[in-house]
């Protein structure tokens, strides 16, 4: 080359440096990226625009101080420096995500670059840091992400409800063939296979198998149905009462129909309906049964009355005597019954003391240990004798004799062990075995388990039926259990039975446990002519004749208008009233207020029917009763009535 030539290459070649030294600068400034040049002392040596702009600074205020600088030493040291670290060591390309307090922006995401610069060639000397500001896709990024999460959860919930909700849910194909099950599935249908179940067909778990088709077609056709309560065959071959309803399936996975099923246990629904229509037929039949123990009563108290009389025209050893006194003995048991039958039907008029449950179990133990053969053998795990609740407590002891001696009897073949035991519990966790409202705090439980016989699902469903007895004929009334029931009932308690043929039966009975108690005060008064208030006049001839030689005047009327005559115009006014309710005369509701016309106090024997109304009640707690005597009523216990009160 000409030597005038080089100058002018030389003018040339330093332009095009220059120039390509202007795009690269303006490369540089003008990158989207923010761009830094540190080097091995962790100072910024150079940045770009973008960089100034993103941390609203200049260069000279960068350029110079150190990461830790602009970062904070926490910052650096904790997620940036081992990066850079590596970079230089091992010339690597380093890139990883971060998030860093950015002056006036907050918390900004970014992607970082670092890359190795060797000026020499040789060893690694600096490195340039390129950032991209990814915010806004970091955030679309996280909402999805946190979408994701919040469906991951709601699935997570849904199994976990799925896993332990007592429903069975099934899925299954049009024919029958199972795809899933729920764990409750199995649990009802008392499967234990999860496995093999997939190989089962739902059909072969009806009863009648073209229900299935029935319903299946149903479901397609209106995509929900509910069939109601039917039975199904578990696993094991034994029938359960189930609710089923079922759902066309709308997230199957490919074009295939599914069909799910919801299958409920239904067994304490049918008992608590069979319990709820054996307490109303037993109401039912008590109230039948209360009615004719009433008029019998009446029956027996004419009985009673003519026989006394006549006891007291003939001699004592007498053969009339001795006949008499066997009619007096049959009125007495067929008493006896009438009283068990208006126990049942909860018509007995009750003395309710507060009463230790252990001590009266304890008593009853000990009572009839005496008559229990010897291949019988009773354990008992009693708690404080503290716990007391509100009874008669000859009817809870009645009680306790009657499920004790049923529990002995089924036994008496082969023997076996009758074990008693009994807790006290919060009065909210038994709200599921009573079909009834809990009326305290705590409830008394009681149990009397026996090894016998056991009772087939017939019998069971009939024990509490009065007159219903599995005995021989001539060894039991049948009416046992049933006045164990009204007597419990009246108690606000409650008797539930489970028991299987050949594996012994087991009673459990629940009394609501008290801590206060309201003792009836009696009043005493001593005051002498007899009003005699009755619609009977075999009653009134028989009182009469029984009071002739006792000096006692007996006043009778027969008619209402002359009764409330002598009462408005307060003659004759007695000395005593003997008033039976159920005269016809005058009504319990307005016995009172004739009474309170007379001139002063006078003394009143009342006689009632076994249940007693609430305007009953009501007169037998005025205070003007001095006596209540309950039908049939003996001669002999008026008379002694009569003596007391004048």
């Amino acid at each position: 080359m000409e030597p005038e030539m080089q100058p002018e290459l030389k003018k040339r070649s330093a332009e095009v440096l220059s120039e390509e030294s202007r795009i690269s600068e303006s490369v540089f400034n003008n990158s989207r990226l923010m761009i830094s040049v540190i080097n091995r002392d962790y100072v910024y040596e150079k940045v770009n625009f973008t960089f100034c702009n993103a941390h609203n600074v200049i260069g000279s205020d960068i350029v110079g101080k150190t990461l830790s600088d602009l970062w904070g030493i926490q910052t650096f040291c904790e997620f940036i420096k081992n990066n850079i670290d590596r970079c230089f060591e091992k010339g690597e390309i380093i890139r990883y995500e971060a998030s860093f307090e950015t002056p006036g922006n907050g918390t900004r995401y970014f992607e970082v670059t670092f890359k190795p610069i060797s000026v020499t060639g040789k060893e690694i000397t600096h490195l340039i840091a390129e950032t991209m500001d990814i915010n806004e896709s970091k955030l679309k990024e996280l909402k999805i992400q946190e979408k994701e999460n919040e469906i991951r959860e709601k699935e997570e919930v849904l199994k976990k409800i799925e896993k332990n909700i007592p429903i069975g849910i099934v899925r299954c194909r049009p024919d029958g063939m199972i795809v899933q099950a729920n764990r409750a599935f199995f649990d009802i249908m008392n499967c234990y296979d999860e496995t093999t179940i997939k190989q089962v067909n739902l059909k072969s778990f009806y009863q009648q198998e073209y229900l299935f088709d029935i319903h299946c077609e149903q479901i397609l056709e209106r995509h929900i149905e509910n069939f109601g309560r039917l039975s199904l065959i578990d696993c094991k071959g034994e029938e359960i009462s189930c609710r089923i309803s079922g759902f066309l399936a709308l997230d199957s996975p490919d074009s295939e129909s599914y069909l799910d099923f919801v299958i409920e246990d239904a067994t304490r629904e049918l008992l608590l309906e069979n319990r709820l229509i054996q307490a109303q037929k037993l109401e039912t039949i008590g109230a039948l049964a209360g009615g004719i123990a009433h008029d019998f009563n009446n029956i027996l108290t004419t009985i009673t009355g003519y026989s006394e009389l006549i006891l007291e025209d003939v001699p004592a050893n007498s053969d009339l005597s001795e006949k008499v006194n066997k009619i007096l003995n049959a009125v007495l048991r067929a008493r006896s019954i009438t009283n068990q039958i208006l126990t049942f039907s909860r018509q007995v008029e009750q003395e309710k003391v507060a009463v230790s449950v252990a001590e009266v179990l304890s008593e009853t133990i000990g009572f009839i240990k005496s008559s229990v053969p010897s291949n019988i053998i009773i354990n008992s795990d009693l708690i404080s004798k503290d716990v007391k609740v509100l009874a008669d407590p000859t009817q809870l002891f009645r009680v306790f004799i009657n499920l004790m001696t049923n529990a002995i009897q089924a036994m008496d073949e082969n023997g076996g062990t009758l074990s008693l035991a009994m807790k006290v519990v919060d009065g909210k966790l038994v709200t599921n075995q009573l079909n009834k409202n809990i009326v305290a705090d705590e409830y008394i439980i009681l149990s009397f388990k026996d090894t016998g016989k056991g009772m087939e699902p017939a019998v069971l469903s009939r024990i509490f039926e009065p007159f219903f007895t599995t005995r021989d004929v001539g060894k039991g009334t049948g009416l046992g259990l049933s006045v164990t029931y009204g007597i419990i009932s009246e108690m606000d308690g409650e008797i539930l039975v489970s028991s299987k043929k050949g594996e012994g039966s087991e009673f459990f009975v629940y009394l609501p446990v008290r801590h206060q108690f309201h003792q009836p005060v009696q009043v005493e008064e001593n005051k002498r002519k007899i009003l005699f208030i009755t619609g009977d006049k075999h009653e009134s001839r028989m009182l009469s004749m029984a009071l002739e030689n006792t000096g006692f005047i007996l006043m009778y009327f027969s008619d209402r208008q002359q009764l409330l005559h002598d009462f408005a115009v307060k003659t004759n006014s007695p000395d005593l009233i003997i008033y039976m309710t159920d005269s016809g005369l005058i009504k319990p509701e307005d016995f009172l207020p004739l009474y309170q016309q007379l001139s002063y106090p006078v003394p009143c024997i009342i006689i009632t029917n076994q249940n007693c109304t609430s305007v009953e009640d009501k007169l037998l707690n005025s205070g003007i009763v001095k006596q209540h005597l309950v039908k049939p009523v003996s001669l002999k216990e008026i008379k002694s009535a009569i003596q007391l009160s004048v």
